[in-house]
């Protein structure tokens, strides 16, 4: 089955806390919605446990922690106490209790909320309202946009070739290169997945407009906006370098 594009990182505050809050909503309004929208009773039964098992592990864990800390005072007391007293040790009757509750847990909570949740958004009968109900904020990953993804092309002229470095929107890595000399038609000088392209077309010996222009490309076709660069070339051109 291919899912629809949708994570639970989307709408669980990534902490234990966070994920305890998000569950007890999400297993407790399944019910009210699973014969509307014929959710499958199995999944339902297995998250249910799943974030019951959670819940007791939590805690079971903060217990845990209260009793450490009350052993790590007493072993305190132990070395500083001012008299020679027994000390009292913490009482680990709750912990008991818990561990005795805790029974057989279902793992994979996350992953059968994914499960649910996928099944509940191809439902056509599902309503906004019930996403609300589960605390899911559902939000599709949206789309590059072909009118915002322009890249950037720096042409640089020392004197002898012309050398071009360029930036392409993240995730393309094909790109097109043009060259018009004053104004003049467009030609091809690079097509390629590289980053730089030297340029060894004759140098003129009066100067020249010389224009690059970058074109991204998907599958061999422009995408997005070309951006052009125009640098001055020629023979008569005094280059200054500074060395560092």
């Amino acid at each position: 089955m291919n899912k629809a594009n949708f994570s639970c990182k989307k709408y669980i505050t990534r902490t234990w806390p966070g994920i305890r809050e998000f569950f007890t909503q999400y297993v407790g309004v399944l019910p009210g919605i699973r014969e509307r929208l014929s959710l499958p009773s199995p999944e339902i039964g297995l998250i249910t446990n799943s974030a019951a098992g959670f819940g007791r592990l939590n805690d079971i864990i903060v217990e845990l922690e209260k009793l450490l800390t009350g052993f790590r005072d007493v072993r305190r007391l132990v070395v500083t106490q001012k008299n020679g007293d027994l000390v009292t040790m913490p009482d680990t009757q709750r912990l008991r209790a818990l561990l005795d509750t805790l029974g057989t847990i279902n793992g994979g909570l996350l992953w059968l909320e994914d499960t649910l949740t996928d099944a509940i958004l191809r439902n056509p009968k599902h309503t906004q309202a019930d996403l609300d109900l589960l605390g899911v904020t559902y939000q599709p990953t949206p789309k590059p946009d072909p009118a915002q993804s322009v890249g950037r092309i720096y042409p640089t002229f020392t004197g002898g070739d012309v050398t071009n470095h360029w930036t392409l929107p993240r995730g393309l890595t094909d790109a097109r290169v043009s060259r018009s000399i004053n104004h003049g038609d467009p030609v091809v000088v690079y097509q390629g997945s590289e980053n730089s392209f030297t340029d060894n077309h004759p140098i003129a010996a009066q100067s020249q407009v010389w224009a690059y222009t970058l074109e991204p490309l998907l599958h061999g076709k422009l995408y997005g906006k070309p951006i052009t660069e125009k640098i001055i070339v020629g023979a008569d051109i005094a280059i200054e370098e500074e060395k560092i």
